[in-house]
């Protein structure tokens, strides 16, 4: 269902078909499905809540369409009602200001709610069931799915690049210096192929300032910790229930041995993931505090600094720097770095700075309060002044209808 604006035959607002209303050809999609689950759509309260609204009465095909959530949908309903909006099932002939559709808009919404409730569930049971027969959406990096036949081949240059990547590994290099000689050598990022292959973005990808796909630490160790590619296909890693995600254990995960074409031998990966759990490092369990860790972006690349400490000459200090730069070289950002010292002296100036702002501005508001103190008692006589002559000019406007009624009155009276 896209949302956009356009009036109906009578008048009124489609409901259904509303978007923006000073950009109408900007649409939103894919709503219809969110509908379904989680009732009414955001979308629906800024409608009414706009100043822009210019209708009395939301039309729907049929209340389905307004949402399959029957609690939500109710309160919603109300939430017009208060609003003086009207809803009409075109369909189903009903309109939410008729006392007597209460009932069947009750009736409607349980078996609207009790529709999307069954549907969810069998198309859950659907996928579980492809899920243990081994289904693949989208292969991973280094196959292509043949969707005319449905079979998955390797994809010449992708599967050489993971080859190079393990080899490279088990000669000792690590992650960062693997992602900087597939860089050197030019090789198609994950990212880059989905791009080509779909002819446009469809998953968040790590360029350089330039647009220019680079390989990073995170993507070369994604490859290296993907068991597809010794031919093992895994579904069922995850269930989904009221729209969050849960992990599942690996006993319940569904394992298909000889799936894909293989490209790594069983025992190279393996040594690959004794060496990565041989290398990984202990967390600390957030020991060390930092003051502005996650709080400082780098502006060439976006990437969050990190917080190093630096021993120099046996004293300690604590600088950030770029994640981007630390992580894949120069060849994604340029090096940033600023010591802890000079961004506390920087946050002191600035606290300084508005406080004295927030001083004056109080001296402003408590000046402003003493004016008003002293117009206080002139404002409230002009205003009780105001409101007798109103009362008088009421009781003016009631004698002169008074005076019409019994002139009307005489003269009917006259001509019988």
């Amino acid at each position: 269902m896209k949302i956009r604006r356009e009036r109906n035959d009578c008048g009124g607002l489609s409901a259904g078909s509303y978007g923006r209303t000073d950009q109408p050809w900007r649409s939103q999609r894919s709503v219809e499905t969110k509908q379904a689950v989680h009732g009414w759509l955001s979308t629906y309260e800024r409608l009414v809540k706009s100043q822009k609204f210019f209708s009395s009465y939301l039309t729907q095909e049929d209340l389905s369409r307004l949402g399959r959530h029957r609690t939500q949908t109710a309160l919603f309903i109300d939430y017009l009602r208060e609003h003086q909006v009207r809803v009409i099932s075109a369909t189903e002939g009903i309109d939410t200001f008729r006392d007597e559709d209460d009932l069947i808009i009750g009736i409607r919404g349980l078996m609207n709610d009790y529709y999307a409730r069954d549907i969810s569930k069998k198309i859950q049971a659907g996928y579980c069931q492809k899920q243990r027969e081994g289904i693949v959406i989208t292969p991973p990096f280094g196959y292509l799915k043949d969707r005319n036949i449905n079979t998955i081949e390797l994809h010449p240059e992708a599967s050489e690049t993971v080859q190079i990547i393990y080899s490279l590994y088990l000669q000792g290099h690590g992650q960062k210096e693997i992602a900087r000689r597939l860089n050197a050598l030019g090789r198609k990022t994950p990212a880059q192929l989905r791009a080509e292959q779909c002819g446009r973005e469809v998953c968040t990808a790590s360029k350089t300032s330039d647009g220019r796909y680079v390989w990073t630490y995170a993507s070369v160790k994604n490859i290296l910790v993907e068991e597809a590619y010794t031919g093992v296909l895994i579904n069922h890693r995850s269930e989904t229930n009221g729209g969050k995600a849960k992990r599942l254990e690996q006993a319940e995960w569904y394992r298909h041995e000889n799936f894909f074409p293989v490209i790594i031998e069983r025992d190279i990966w393996e040594k690959a993931q004794q060496k990565l759990k041989a290398q990984a490092r202990p967390a600390n369990g957030n020991k060390a505090k930092h003051r502005y860790a996650g709080l400082i972006l780098c502006k060439e690349c976006g990437s969050p600094f990190v917080p190093m400490i630096r021993y120099w000459n046996g004293k300690r200090r604590v600088e950030y720097v770029c994640k981007g730069y630390h992580r894949n070289g120069k060849s994604y950002c340029s090096s940033h770095r600023i010591h802890e010292e000079v961004l506390d002296a920087t946050v002191q100036e600035f606290a300084k700075t508005m406080r004295v702002k927030m001083a004056e501005k109080q001296k402003e508001l408590n000046q402003k309060q003493k004016m008003w103190a002293l117009r206080k008692p002139i404002l409230d006589a002009h205003i009780l002044s105001l409101q007798k002559r109103i009362q008088e000019l009421e009781q003016e406007i009631d004698g002169i209808i008074i005076e019409k009624i019994g002139a009307t009155k005489t003269s009917s009276c006259i001509a019988n």
